[in-house]
């Protein structure tokens, strides 16, 4: 293409400008572009967080979206991480140029790629319906994924909708499987946090302490003005996973005591938090899990949150013992290395390959 570009200017120089054009046009039918937009979420309305009614969302339209105007498209979710938002999905991961070239090689047809934000005070809303943190799941598969079907071409079908989503968002996409079938067919969970309370999200970890020893919102604002990264994702957990509108100031129920400065936990309590988690919830999502069209999970072993390899690969076994169709992509990477890579060589071709494209 440089040569071409050089030939073009340097030969035909009465043509030049026409040449030029020509080149661009070709370009600009080779990109896609991105809409930054607000929309409605009237799901969220009522929290006890603060998080606004309206969402910010990013969305990508692909070549030849403009000049097809009777065209329309399968739409992929992406959901990010816990104290990220949707331009992780653009400056980091460089998803727009990824999608431009799969699609510029042939090994993606085009399609819609909808990012939206998922964060709140303590970092996000983990993508679950919570009467304190509020009902992010209805956010996703009713406010969300109705103003878009509404607002853009799409293929409106659950066949030709697929959700893939980053640490908090990957978690996201498997809950909204398991607990909201019938939305998206194809689910990819990268690097997915959560998925059970082992290893650093086990009650060996002193941030459990800290995070229970929050009487008032002045505590919880020291936690975030430090940084101190995992009390306040704590706080997040709890009000998503075991909400307690009631509880002042955490709103949220711990499944422990402290007892002379040590955790103890409450078996009752603490088994009715694990329930929450997707390790203990495939038996009972089993059906909705074997109607998807894909299911795929990948982690890196070197994730330096040591309950994700650990989650993932549980998960992945639980599934298999229920006969559940999966991939698992296991990759020498930590919690970030490789999202872009993976996304571009392995995750959104299987997806692709998985979407129905037809109208």
């Amino acid at each position: 293409m440089r040569m071409l570009l050089l030939w073009g200017v340097t030969i035909a120089v009465g043509l030049a400008v026409g040449t030029l054009g020509a080149f661009a046009q070709v370009a600009q039918d080779r990109s896609g572009r991105i809409v930054e937009l607000e929309t409605p979420a009237p799901s969220l309305g009522g929290n006890l967080l603060g998080t606004p009614s309206t969402q910010n969302v990013a969305i990508y339209l692909p070549p030849g979206y403009d000049q097809q105007p009777d065209a329309r498209f399968p739409v992929v979710y992406l959901l990010h991480g816990i104290f990220d938002d949707y331009g992780v999905w653009i400056e980091n991961y460089d998803v727009p140029a990824i999608l431009d070239r799969l699609i510029e090689r042939d090994r993606l047809e085009p399609l819609i790629a909808v990012m939206p934000n998922g964060g709140n005070r303590y970092g996000g809303g983990y993508y679950r319906n919570s009467a304190v943190s509020g009902n992010w799941a209805d956010y996703i598969t009713n406010d969300l994924v109705g103003f878009v079907d509404a607002n853009f071409r799409t293929l409106a079908s659950p066949d030709s909708r697929a959700v893939i989503g980053h640490s908090m968002g990957g978690y996201g996409a498997i809950h909204l499987a398991m607990a909201h079938p019938g939305i998206f067919s194809v689910v990819w969970a990268m690097s997915p946090c959560c998925l059970a309370p082992t290893e650093d999200l086990g009650f060996g970890n002193d941030a459990w302490r800290r995070a229970s020893t929050v009487k008032d919102q002045n505590d919880i604002q020291a936690l975030i003005d430090r940084r101190d990264f995992y009390p306040i994702a704590i706080l997040g957990i709890v009000t998503a996973f075991r909400p307690a509108p009631n509880h002042e100031p955490v709103y949220g129920h711990f499944p422990f005591e402290i007892v002379r400065g040590e955790v103890v936990l409450d078996d009752q309590a603490f088994d009715a938090y694990a329930d929450a988690f997707p390790t203990r919830q495939v038996r009972s999502a089993r059906a909705s899990l074997r109607n998807l069209r894909g299911l795929g999970l990948g982690v890196g072993l070197g994730d330096q949150f040591l309950h994700i390899p650990a989650g993932t690969l549980d998960l992945s076994q639980k599934l298999g013992e229920e006969r559940v169709p999966h991939q698992l992509d296991v990759y020498a990477g930590d919690h970030r290395q490789h999202i872009g890579d993976r996304l571009e060589t392995t995750v959104l071709p299987w997806i692709g390959a998985r979407l129905d494209f037809e109208e």
